[in-house]
């Protein structure tokens, strides 16, 4: 547990430093206050200190680090037409933090580095040459670069619960991914970046909804799908001026 703070904070570090993340308190306090109602009935160990940020980019992504750091681009929360969307996007990478997708990547990273590093220095006799060295590294980054289909289902499935948990309608979860995959197959430009680290396919979203589904009548009952709080949220990321590039 230690190990997946520390890395987390580390990686959280670094990733604010190069990302364009949203300071303004209004945009601030709401992600977190809603990520949190997510988090206080998905996630019971004190250990974990979860932390949402918005990033001022327009792509369509969504991403979480070790340790409970969670990053949503504006470009996705402008695609979300009611606040259950966005909140099963946060449920689905709560999920990711909670069955430690992220951590047993990096653990895999982590052995086949020290793989290769032992072909090396005990088969080869000598250290890896530069070249060598950033090709260790690109398959590392490529061990981040996406969670299996199999940890994605995972992460649908408990965020169900989580949703529900939390008074929030799950539907929300499948009728965001429809809507990407409808944009995929209009414009696959505009949200390629998620696909690519989100493998997500028509059978998996109705899958999704057939769980939904399956669920009693009175558990889905009163659920919350909108409120106008999601509203002035995402009328203020709207309004907020396009990040310098560097």
């Amino acid at each position: 547990m230690q190990e997946e703070r520390e890395l987390g904070d580390e990686l959280a570090q670094e990733l604010n430093e190069d990302l364009p993340i949203v300071e303004t308190s209004a945009v601030h306090d709401y992600i977190n206050r809603l990520g949190r109602s997510i988090t206080d009935v998905a996630d019971d160990r004190d250990a974990i200190d979860y932390t949402f940020y918005v990033v001022n980019g327009p792509d369509v992504n969504a991403f979480a680090v070790p340790g409970g750091h969670i990053y949503v681009y504006r470009g996705l929360i402008e695609r979300a037409d009611e606040m259950s969307e966005l909140a099963g996007v946060l449920a689905h990478e709560v999920g990711h933090v909670v069955k430690r997708h992220g951590i047993e990547q990096w653990q895999r990273a982590q052995q086949a580095q020290m793989g290769l590093a032992v072909v090396y220095g005990v088969i080869l006799g000598r250290d890896p040459g530069a070249a060598e060295q950033v090709a260790v590294q690109v398959g590392a980054a490529g061990v981040f670069a996406g969670y299996s289909r199999e940890a994605e289902r995972e992460a649908d499935a408990v965020a169900i619960g989580y949703l529900v948990d939390a008074g929030i309608h799950p539907i929300g979860l499948v009728s965001f991914f429809e809507t990407l995959l409808d944009q995929r197959d209009r414009d696959p430009s505009q949200v390629e970046q998620f696909f690519a680290t989100h493998p997500t396919t028509r059978e998996r979203i109705a899958n999704t909804r057939d769980r939904i589904d399956s669920l009693p009548n009175d558990t889905l009952e009163g659920l919350t799908r909108d409120t106008q709080e999601f509203q002035q949220f995402r009328r203020e990321v709207e309004g907020l001026p396009a990040a310098e590039s560097d």
